[in-house]
């Protein structure tokens, strides 16, 4: 009975030393746990341990959320994605819908941008050889049709969220896209807003430097920011130019937003892919490796994939127009900073002595220089950013070509085969897709060259004899226009377009507020002597 009653108790002493070895360590386990998730536990009294909360990232779509979340919330300020709860949590709860005051605001600045490139088409009309026309009529139809196209993105977008969250990638989330997209995001609004304070730095020293006394400096900043309204005899009337401004402002904020908005959208599809590849790379070490990882591994790749493509079926569009808007501005300030510093500005010297060493003469080549940087920048991160898309989805390739014979299945075959044998990228409306290949053929395109040999013509020529001489007293006319004229015999057909443009402009700005001798400082006057 001893025995037993002994043996009893040692069998109750060890179930209870197990019980408490178990305790401790579930306690050891949580408390590994805990600081894993957080950044250091918080010792409070009674010695326990309380971890400070966190909002971890479970999901994809949250993960999305909050990586665009900077993104989103400016692109309604300026009537882009007008979509109803787009910060939801949940994305049943998103819906788009007409009878909103987010798309009436956007409907509003469509059709207040589809006026403005209506108006800067009839000025090209009028002036065919004016590049700044030209310019005027890019970025407005270029504005316009982004606002269009995202009008169209907000009635897929609640139907894009879902899709991201049957998507099922839950497992794949990398925890510093949100952290990258921020700081993308701040980057890039910085660099938009530098450029657009300096570019009203150089106008606002062209008003001052170039307008008589007596004028009001307000009004000649409206109507040199705004010469598609104004070079067509509008009256300057204060309530209209206050709305002008702000649909200036508004449009260049939407100018630069289509091109971070590819960017973040990039980065995020890039982020899953490259989790889901190091995935791959981890389980190919392995000597072996059961079919069912690579099934499973397969259909995760092939949703992910197909999460790109439904991107790419909503927001294609934009790629297109980013790309094409880009391309010519970079082309345009590229001919201004080659015509500042052609032999016109010693024409500008000559004739105008009073601007040498003005604050004009030098905000206009560093808003010159800095715009042509910050476009190719903007041009090759939205580039290499979209083509990294593609890029990750080649990525498995060479590590399945990697797994030793001994592990090498059927179903590493297959994905081998889909992996080699599909294109997942973005692209701009299905006519090409951006990919590193793409990206070499565009920056070894240079456009300099063919830009210089353009300066060099008579196109060229005529156009700075006609802008020159539009600000000019009469008997300016004929001197100004033999220099700019390369053949003798062209003289008078320069004299004679000269005239012409006169009449046209005589209720010009320039000729009512601008002293002949002190009017060449704008941007189209920098033009070469051949």
């Amino acid at each position: 009975m001893k025995g037993t009653g002994f043996g009893g108790q040692h069998f109750e002493i060890s179930k209870e030393l197990e019980s408490i070895n178990f305790r401790v360590l579930q306690e050891t386990r949580l408390d590994d746990e805990a600081k894993k998730r957080c950044s250091k536990p918080w010792i409070l009294d009674d010695n326990k341990v309380d971890v400070k909360k966190r909002n971890v990232i479970k999901d994809q779509f949250t993960a999305f959320q909050k990586a665009m979340k900077i993104l989103l919330v400016w692109g309604q300020t300026i009537g882009l994605n007008p979509v109803t709860g787009i910060l939801q949590k949940d994305a049943s709860k998103m819906r788009f819908t007409v009878y909103t005051w987010k798309y009436l605001f956007a409907l509003t600045m469509a059709i207040a941008q589809t006026i403005g490139a209506t108006l800067c088409i009839y000025k090209l009309f009028r002036e065919p050889t004016s590049i700044s026309a030209l310019g005027f009529v890019t970025f407005f139809t270029s504005t316009c049709c982004t606002t269009f196209l995202f009008m169209w993105i907000a009635s897929k977008w609640p139907t894009l969220m879902k899709d991201i969250v049957r998507s099922k990638l839950d497992e794949y989330i990398d925890r510093k896209i949100i952290t990258k997209c921020r700081i993308t995001c701040c980057i890039f609004i910085g660099m938009a807003l530098m450029e657009h304070f300096l570019s009203i730095i150089s106008r606002v020293a062209r008003v001052l430097e170039c307008s008589q006394n007596e004028t009001d400096h307000g009004e000649v900043f409206v109507k040199v920011t705004s010469p598609w309204l104004y070079d067509l005899n509008v009256p300057y009337v204060v309530p209209i130019a206050v709305i002008v401004q702000y649909v200036n402002l508004i449009t260049t904020a939407n100018w630069n937003y289509a091109y971070i908005f590819v960017v973040c959208v990039s980065m995020y599809l890039s982020s899953i892919l490259n989790q889901i590849n190091k995935r791959i790379a981890w389980e190919a070490e392995k000597s072996h490796v059961p079919a069912k990882v690579w099934i499973n591994l397969r259909e995760d790749y092939t949703r992910a994939t197909h999460l790109v493509k439904q991107f790419d079926d909503v927001i294609s569009g934009i790629v297109l127009v980013t790309y094409a808007n880009d391309l010519f501005f970079i082309c345009l300030q590229l001919y201004n900073v080659l015509s500042n510093m052609s032999k016109a500005a010693q024409l500008v010297n000559k004739l105008c002595p009073e601007q040498d060493g003005t604050f004009r003469a030098y905000s206009y080549p560093i808003y010159l220089i800095y715009s042509v940087l910050y476009l190719l920048v903007r041009f090759l991160t939205v580039s290499i950013v979209a083509s990294g898309v593609n890029t990750a989805s080649l990525q498995p390739g060479p590590i399945l070509y990697s797994i030793p014979t001994t592990a090498y299945t059927k179903e590493v075959e297959r994905f081998q085969n889909q992996v080699n044998g599909d294109v997942v990228a973005l692209s701009g409306l299905h006519f090409f897709y951006i990919t590193r290949d793409l990206v070499l053929t565009v920056i070894t395109a240079s456009p300099a060259p063919k830009l210089s040999d353009l300066l060099k013509g008579n196109v060229i020529e005529h156009e700075a004899c006609m802008d020159v001489c539009r600000d000019l007293p009469e008997n300016d006319l004929e001197p100004v226009c033999m220099m700019f004229s390369r053949y003798k015999k062209g003289f008078q057909f320069y004299v004679n377009m000269c005239h012409a443009r006169r009449a046209i402009c005589k209720e010009n700005l320039l000729l009512h507020v601008v002293h002949p001798s002190r009017c060449f400082m704008s941007n189209q006057y920098f033009l070469p002597i051949v």
